[in-house]
């Protein structure tokens, strides 16, 4: 009730009215966050931002999406040049890799800049690790509004694009109609990566990103309009199981809970590296396997809870450990 925006980028995700308006994930669970002061511009929002993605991480939130974005402020002294778009200079695009170091999603809108004289991904979009989505329409050609890259240190950004140019949303007064803006391309991938995710539950958030990433329709000749393009979550879902299969069907690890050993029993062809993450999730040991069986001393570790990471290959497998 503050500001319409917010129920019209919610509505892209939330919506279910058969026939009408479907969100790209109407049946996922939200937490709401009102971090922007409408009536200015001032980067105390950054820090507002920030201290709701430490709220989202508190409550277990798996993705963030935020459609919202920084450059210039209403006092020119605090406004942002292409030069610091460095990736974890802003306070709020440090938060989003914080974020992603704590095993979430982060998504943002890439920005509609792209007419004018400082066209490029704002802040957190900008993050290293933060997902910006730019603005396509009905035929997958871009927006021209729609924010591009590079950013200054050269990374690709947009990351992805999505329909952002007539989308179809939902107003405070219940109303449908179409509104553009890579506001709402940034929920129609952040729904789909929540689908994506729940169909797919053993991928790690870095895993998400990489098969999303990998099945867009340019991945492999990323432009500064359209970063790695459209995604084709189909495609993305079909390579998830087939890692899945592998992680299920070769790999035993046992006891769980754990007091002095570990064994990792399974199918190792090649190397196979393992690693362990205490539960602030700093690397306490690294180890690599031999071929069938492996017994790990972990008799060292104290209490509490912690995440292997196997790898071989393209191929990981993640989970988690107890020692009482």
């Amino acid at each position: 009730d503050l500001h319409h925006h917010g129920t019209l980028v919610l509505s892209s995700m939330a919506a279910v009215t058969d026939g009408t308006l479907v969100g790209t994930a109407p049946t996922a669970s939200f937490y709401l966050f009102i971090t922007e002061d409408v009536m200015e511009e001032n980067p105390v929002e950054e820090s507002y931002w920030v201290q709701a993605a430490e709220e989202a991480d508190r409550l277990g939130c798996d993705i963030i999406s935020s459609s919202l974005g920084y450059y210039g402020y209403d006092n020119p002294a605090y406004s942002y040049t292409y030069s610091n778009l460095t990736g974890n200079q802003a306070f709020a695009s440090q938060g989003a890799n914080k974020a992603f170091s704590k095993g979430m999603i982060v998504v943002v809108s890439a920005g509609n800049s792209g007419n004018s004289t400082a066209p490029y991904v704002a802040v957190p979009a900008e993050a290293t690790h933060a997902l910006a989505i730019g603005a396509v329409d009905s035929m997958e050609f871009r927006a021209s509004f729609s924010s591009i890259g590079p950013t200054f240190d050269g990374r690709v950004k947009p990351d992805l694009m999505a329909r952002g140019l007539g989308a179809a949303v939902c107003t405070p007064q219940g109303d449908f109609t179409y509104v553009s803006g890579t506001s709402l391309s940034c929920p129609l991938i952040s729904g789909s990566i929540a689908c994506f995710w729940a169909a797919a539950p053993q991928l790690t958030n870095q895993q998400v990103v990489d098969l999303v990433k990998q099945s867009a329709d340019r991945f492999t000749n990323p432009t500064m309009e359209y970063g790695y393009g459209v995604p084709d979550f189909a495609a993305a879902l079909s390579n998830a199981l087939t890692l899945a299969s592998w992680a299920t069907s070769s790999v035993k690890v046992y006891p769980n809970p754990f007091y002095n050993e570990v064994t990792f029993q399974g199918d190792f062809a090649g190397a196979t590296t393992l690693k362990f993450f205490n539960a602030l999730g700093q690397l306490v040991r690294e180890t690599r396997l031999t071929p069938n069986q492996a017994t790990v001393d972990v008799a060292d570790f104290p209490a509490g809870w912690y995440t292997y990471l196997l790898q071989e290959g393209t191929h990981t497998i993640t989970g988690k450990l107890i020692k009482p």
